[in-house]
């Protein structure tokens, strides 16, 4: 198993009786797994067990199943004398009753959806799932071929944007020592303009160290790098990790958000800015994985 994106089609066709059907299957990216099944009443008896055979396949997305009778597949109908009889004599009532005229015609009887019926039900669901467990397996497994091609384009894509971020990051890394030591120069350089004959440079340069201290970012570059690194390991395994790329996603943006919060430097902001703009790419295109 690789990492599967969450859009997917498949279709295949069946014989099931005296007519033919196509099933299609189609899946978009969810939060969860999320099943719509639309079949011909035929196929109504066996619903569950083409959602339990969809649960046990995938984990993850809106699955939409379609089943569809072939043109030239025939439906015989039955018509309900007893509910026509019991229409005509309402209408019969109506008449002598209520002094209504009119007469009902045959397009009165066409409306009415349960006029007629078919003689398919559920006396042939277990021959009729043997071929729709087939042609729903069939399926299914065009649409995890198609899961997985994309799912890799998404990996590469998400590899290359990682990529940059590292560099930004490496960038972000080099200018850290330069900032503490600018900050400090610049508080005695102040301080020192700001007091003149009562500046204490000792008690300075130690309010200095405290204020490089609380700017200092190397944690946060660090906890940065090995989510980069735990999104990798990720990436290779052989599961559903979806949910969890998404969370690294926000942990990151939280590094990036704390980086910049601490430092004023026109290129660590840049720099920032450019990861943060990589992280929504990478985060939108996470949101389609399984």
């Amino acid at each position: 198993m690789a990492i599967k994106s969450m859009t997917g089609y498949g279709r295949s066709e069946f014989d099931a009786g005296a007519g033919s059907y196509s099933l299609e299957l189609r899946s978009l990216n969810h939060r969860y797994l999320e099943l719509s099944v639309r079949v011909p009443e035929r196929f109504y008896p066996l619903e569950i067990k083409v959602r339990d055979a969809l649960k046990k396949k995938f984990s993850r997305g809106a699955f939409a199943l379609f089943i569809n009778a072939l043109p030239g597949t025939g439906r015989d109908l039955e018509l309900n004398t007893t509910l026509v009889r019991s229409y005509q004599d309402a209408a019969e009532r109506l008449k002598k009753e209520f002094e209504v005229g009119g007469e009902l015609q045959a397009g009165f009887f066409l409306r009415q959806k349960d006029i007629f019926s078919t003689p398919e039900g559920g006396e042939a669901a277990g021959e009729d799932w043997l071929v729709l467990r087939t042609a729903l397996t069939e399926a299914a497994k065009s649409l995890s071929v198609m899961r997985t091609d994309e799912g890799a384009r998404l990996v590469d894509d998400i590899t290359t944007r990682l990529a940059v971020i590292e560099r930004h990051l490496g960038q972000v890394e080099k200018l850290a020592p330069e900032l503490s030591r600018r900050y400090r120069e610049k508080l005695i350089k102040d301080m020192g303009e700001l007091l003149g004959k009562n500046f204490d440079e000792t008690r300075i340069v130690a309010e200095a160290a405290i204020l490089a201290e609380k700017s200092d970012i190397t944690e946060e570059v660090v906890r940065f790098r090995s989510h980069i690194e735990q999104f990798g390991i990720y990436l290779n395994m052989d599961e559903a990790v979806g949910r969890r790329l998404d969370f690294l996603c926000q942990e990151m943006l939280r590094e990036a958000n704390t980086i910049g919060s601490k430092s004023h430097e026109v290129d660590i902001t840049r720099a920032v800015v450019e990861v943060k703009g990589e992280l929504d790419k990478v985060r939108e295109q996470v949101q389609n994985i399984e």
